[in-house]
């Protein structure tokens, strides 16, 4: 059974010492299994069916590649002082490297990034974007670089309560989007999902107050998540583990040239060890390589 899932509207602003100490607010998750926001907007014959030399041939001649993130999102794309930086933000800047141009990044809110880029104001979509059926059927998508599943921040105490994912069932969570990956998983499961709107901190303090039993999020996410927390009151739920995820980046439909050279670009970074080098980095661990998914719970229909 499906539960209702709310809105709690929050100002708190998240101190996340991840990845250089970065003050963080992290409203948004790794990507939407549902409603991306794109099919709604008001779209250009035109600019639907892009053309596929057209659109790398003017990212050539004006010498730069024009992307969307987030910027709010640590460790994979957020700002350390005034710089953007970021898993997915330096490896966007070793592809455009590889392809003899620059990367101008455009942030703006997590909902917004799918919409701009169907309406072509931005070239590239990069934010821990997943694959999904939607996706595939609207959109370009590059091959998989990032390789990762669920996973949920609990009390210390209920380390162990857990012995898989699916005993989320009724329990009260939190999510940072009600268009995650983690969301549409809490619906699925029978949790009793809360989204929040002000940053992790406050999710945090109401795991530890015991108003939240558990926040779902991307597992490396959430390694990080806790470093830059720093309460030894949360810990990670170990047994659970959900929705194994490949992260990619996205282009308009039709852009199969601009796919191509970016594609062989993500092949070149991988196999030079670039990818895993940012890994460790960001994540502090290599999550070039696709997960053991046998002990991961997948729903039917995601």
């Amino acid at each position: 059974m499906k539960k209702a899932f709310g809105i709690l509207s929050l100002t708190a602003v998240v101190g996340l010492a991840a990845c250089g100490g970065a003050d963080e607010e992290v409203p948004e998750e790794n990507g939407a299994t549902g409603d991306d926001g794109a099919d709604t907007e008001e779209i250009d014959e035109e600019e639907a069916d892009a053309d596929e030399d057209d659109a790398w041939a003017e990212i050539q001649e004006e010498g730069k590649i024009v992307v969307g993130t987030s910027g709010t999102y640590a460790p994979v794309t957020f700002y350390d002082g005034e710089d953007l930086t970021g898993f997915d933000v330096e490896l966007v800047r070793a592809i455009a490297e590889e392809l003899g141009v620059e990367a101008e990044f455009s942030t703006m809110d997590f909902d917004g990034i799918l919409p701009a880029l169907r309406n072509g104001q931005i070239d590239i979509a990069a934010n821990d974007f997943a694959i999904t059926e939607e996706r595939q059927e609207i959109f370009e998508l590059t091959e998989p670089y990032k390789f990762s599943y669920g996973s949920a921040i609990v009390r210390e105490e209920d380390a162990d309560r857990f012995e898989s994912a699916r005993e989320l069932e009724g329990v009260p969570v939190a999510l940072g989007s009600l268009t995650s990956n983690y969301a549409q998983f809490a619906e699925n499961i029978g949790a009793d999902g809360t989204a929040y709107d002000g940053g992790v901190e406050a999710i945090l303090r109401d795991v530890v107050n015991g108003n939240q039993d558990a926040y779902l999020n991307d597992y490396l996410v959430l390694q990080q998540t806790l470093e830059g927390f720093d309460d030894d009151r949360l810990a990670i739920a170990e047994n659970v583990k959900y929705h194994a995820t490949e992260s990619v980046m996205m282009m308009r439909q039709g852009n199969t040239g601009l796919k191509e050279v970016i594609d062989e670009a993500i092949a070149t970074l991988h196999d030079n060890g670039t990818i895993a080098e940012l890994s460790e980095e960001f994540f502090g661990e290599d999550a070039s390589e696709p997960v053991d998914t046998d002990e991961i719970v997948t729903l039917e229909g995601e």
